[in-house]
This record gives C-alpha cells, structure tokens and sequence, in this order.
C-alpha cells in the first residue's frame, strides 16, 4: 500500500524503465539535452503524484499518527527478534490519498457494513471507520498477532476506533466463521495475500458475504505493472493477471480498473447497478417533487 515520497513511483513499470534509462543514458554519455528530456518525464511523473497528494484532503490527525507510526517502527528488529514471520514494508501502508478514496467510496455508497481482508497497521480500516455512521463496523482479518496487537494500539488512539473489529487467523477461516454468522457486508476490501485473491472471491459469493447492492473493492490489482507488462517484478507466481482475467470473465458483475496507486478493481453485481440506478432517479424524482410542493405552498405559509 503507500505513504507520500517518490519510492511509490517504483509500482510504475514506465517510471522504473525511465529511471534506468536515465542511468544508462548517464553512462553512454549522450548529448545533454537528451538527458535533460529524460529528466523531465521522470519529474512529471512526480510532479503528476503530488499534484495529486496536494489537492486531496488532508488526513485526520489520528490517521496521520497511524501513517508515521507506521513509517518509524521498528519493522526488522521485531522480525529478527521472531516476533514476525515475514518482514513488511511500508509501502504496504494505504497512504493519504487512497485513503480518502475508500472514505468517499464509504460515504457515496451509503456503507454501514466493511470487511477488511489484510489490516496491517489499520490505516484503510481507520479511513472507513471515520466514514462509517454511528453505530457502523469495520471487521478487519489479519493473520500476524504482532501487526493485530500494533494495529489495535494504533486505532484506540482515534475516538473512531472501536468502530474496527479485528479477526485474528487465516483469511479463509474468518470468512468462514463470519458465514456461519450470516453477516453480510455493504463493502468487501481484499487487500490480503495475492495468491488467494481468486480463493477469497469465489468464497465471498459462495458464503453470501456480500450484502445486496454491496461492493468489492480489490487492492494492488495492478500490482507493479506484473499484469500488463508480464516483467515479473513481483515474480510469477502471485496470480493477479489470472485474478483480473477471472472477474472480466465472469457474467455476475460490473467492473472498472481504476489506475489509482497500485490499481483498484471495484466490482458490483450486474443487479445492482441496475437496481441502484434505479433507486438513484427514484429518490432524485422525490426531491424533486417535494421541491415543487414546498414551491406551491411557500405562499399559504406565508399568508398563514
């Protein structure tokens, strides 16, 4: 996931190649002004990311200790101490402005219910919580007790935070469990292991998880450009072009791609769309007979 600085600028294959470029054009010793253009694409790449960052609102002050929390832990000391069975990066952190997109996306869609698949450090679970209605949840899986323990600690700095409740285990044990529990959620995050991404899928319909017009949003559905420019950055065996490749197969649903970050795969039942269109004009078509009533008998009032 993300925090602010140019190393997020990797996710991109084009900026990798230009940086390499850049080095091996250095190297030949061609013309200046051929590298002085090299340059300047780099920094409109950059340029382009914190434009971005700037013109999105800015995080909470609870969501920004959670980020810089994030950003100074001890990460490798506490995997060298065992405490961890892999060593995280920090990228893997949402950052700011992803961050506001989940809070819109919870706002927008009217969301009460968010499951979480992949919580590390709470700060997409953080952004839902602060969009969420009173009395709305956030139920987070994590599979490391060290991240869960941190998370948790992180998220009752914020008075939102009790809105966030984390299921420790496997993700296919939680969903499990949150089956047997007849729970259904208006919006379903995956943001866990790659390699199960097409497993907690097809398990997410099977167990009837996702509420009616509910949405799933999918994280790192680009996932360093591996899907479309087959380098295998990230090695071949994640399975996220088989992961897209599955869900643009499949009749059930409406999906777009949206380039945002590492990529975000929103999908909805076909049903849905259809029956929240619907719904839209309806509730727009009450507006705006009330508006006329109000019209009409504004001069009753006023003489009243």
């Amino acid at each position: 996931m993300e925090t602010g600085g140019y190393r997020n600028m990797y996710m991109d294959p084009a900026y990798r190649h230009l940086v390499k470029l850049r080095g091996m054009a250095k190297s030949e010793k061609v013309s200046s002004e051929l590298t002085a253009e090299i340059d300047k694409i780099i920094q409109l790449f950059e340029i382009r990311m914190n434009y971005c960052e700037t013109h999105t609102s800015t995080a909470s002050e609870e969501l920004h200790h959670l980020m810089d929390s994030t950003q100074s832990h001890p990460w490798k000391n506490a995997y060298l101490q065992g405490q961890l069975s892999y060593q995280p990066n920090t990228i893997m952190l949402s950052g700011n402005l992803e961050a506001q997109f989940l809070k819109s996306l919870v706002s927008i869609g009217n969301v009460s219910r968010v499951l979480e698949l992949g919580l590390f450090t709470g700060c997409s679970a953080l952004a839902f919580a602060e969009a969420l209605p009173d009395g709305g949840k956030v139920v987070s899986c994590e599979m490391e007790p060290y991240i869960a323990e941190l998370a948790r600690s992180l998220l009752e700095k914020s008075s939102v935070g009790k809105k966030v409740d984390i299921m420790l285990g496997p993700a296919k044990d939680s969903l499990k469990e949150l089956s047997d529990k007849k729970m259904e959620f208006d919006l379903i995050f995956i943001d866990a292991d790659k390699s199960n991404y097409s497993t907690y899928y097809k398990m997410i319909f099977e167990y009837g998880l996702l509420a009616e017009n509910g949405t799933i949003l999918v994280d790192n559905a680009l996932f360093f450009g591996d899907p479309y420019s087959n380098e295998g950055y990230m090695g071949r065996d994640h399975g996220i072009g088989q992961f897209n490749e599955m869900v643009k197969q499949d009749d059930r649903v409406h999906q777009v791609l949206l380039p945002i970050r590492d990529g975000l795969l929103l999908i909805r039942r076909k049903e849905d769309m259809q029956t929240s269109g619907a719904q839209n004009q309806e509730d727009t078509d009450t507006r705006r007979r009330g508006t006329q009533t109000d019209k009409h008998e504004t001069p009753a009032k006023i003489a009243s």
